[in-house]
């Protein structure tokens, strides 16, 4: 069972009845969006709307899955196996559907320590990497639709990372006017006053967090899907979270709370970026 060929063969079957998009999704009480969606192949009929849709188009539904005419002898034997294939991807789906809410879940524990005030709650955020790390697995079981989907979460994190390097927060700088005195100060990850007090690390990750996301945008919207140029953001995104722990060289201080959330979203991307590039190279 394939979503683009049943897509194809569905808008065929409404083309040959004279619907319209619009007229079919009135019959069916859906919008002509949806309809849009299942003949792009973005997307297939609910199984509620399996059989009053086949019923309507003239055909089978073991027909209309499988995108195309059968003989009657045929039919059974290519329904049944059809029938089997459906149930597999509506339990692909229902898992993707589970994990993605695992993630935001996770996400925004993972957030607590920009909201939260009292010291008590500030440790709350390591609850988040619980139901992170349950969608990871989940997916690598189900075989996260090839990878495009643990990739697309890994550019979220990607995302976030670099939403938190340019707030004035993450970066530390520790200064001794005084022998008894000092004094701690915060920047973005981009300010150049850490830099210039010859600590590096933050001005390094933020522009392989800002190269990272970059060419993984182009990878994601080009046409072959490269997966050399994939490889190399995960790499990079690797090597920020790497020297995103630089800071720690220095002593515990020079890691705020948000830099340490930082370090966090940079290794789940690395990970789900690694995860879903296994997973593309096996497809």
């Amino acid at each position: 069972m394939d979503a683009k060929t049943t897509g194809r063969f569905l808008a065929e079957l409404r083309k040959e009845k004279g619907y319209t998009q619009k007229e079919l999704g009135d019959k069916l009480m859906v919008t002509d969006k949806a309809i849009s969606r299942w003949e792009t192949g973005k997307g297939l009929p609910d199984t509620s709307l399996l059989k009053p849709l086949s019923d309507i188009l003239g055909v089978s539904v073991g027909e209309l899955l499988a995108g195309k005419r059968m003989p009657p002898e045929q039919t059974k034997e290519e329904t049944d196996s059809i029938l089997v294939e459906a149930m597999r991807y509506s339990h692909r789906t229902a898992a993707r559907a589970a994990g993605l809410c695992l993630v935001i879940v996770g996400i925004l524990f993972l957030l607590t320590p920009l909201v939260v005030t009292t010291q008590s709650e500030s440790g709350v955020w390591v609850l988040g990497l619980a139901p992170i790390g349950a969608a990871v697995c989940l997916f690598l079981k189900r075989g996260g639709g090839n990878g495009k989907l643990l990739y697309r979460i890994g550019m979220g994190c990607l995302v976030l990372a670099l939403i938190l390097e340019l707030l004035p927060f993450g970066a530390v700088l520790v200064m001794a006017p005084g022998p008894t005195e000092r004094i701690v100060r915060t920047f973005s990850f981009f300010d150049l006053t850490v830099f210039g007090y010859a600590n590096f690390f933050p001005l390094l990750v933020g522009l392989l967090t800002v190269f990272s996301l970059f060419a993984g945008i182009i990878s994601a919207l080009h046409p072959l899907r490269l997966l050399r140029l994939r490889n190399a953001v995960f790499l990079c995104t690797a090597a920020a979270a790497v020297l995103s722990l630089a800071p720690l060289l220095f002593g515990m201080e020079y890691l705020s709370i948000v830099g340490a959330f930082v370090c966090v979203c940079l290794f789940l991307s690395a990970i789900l970026q690694g995860a879903g590039n296994c997973q593309a190279s096996r497809s």
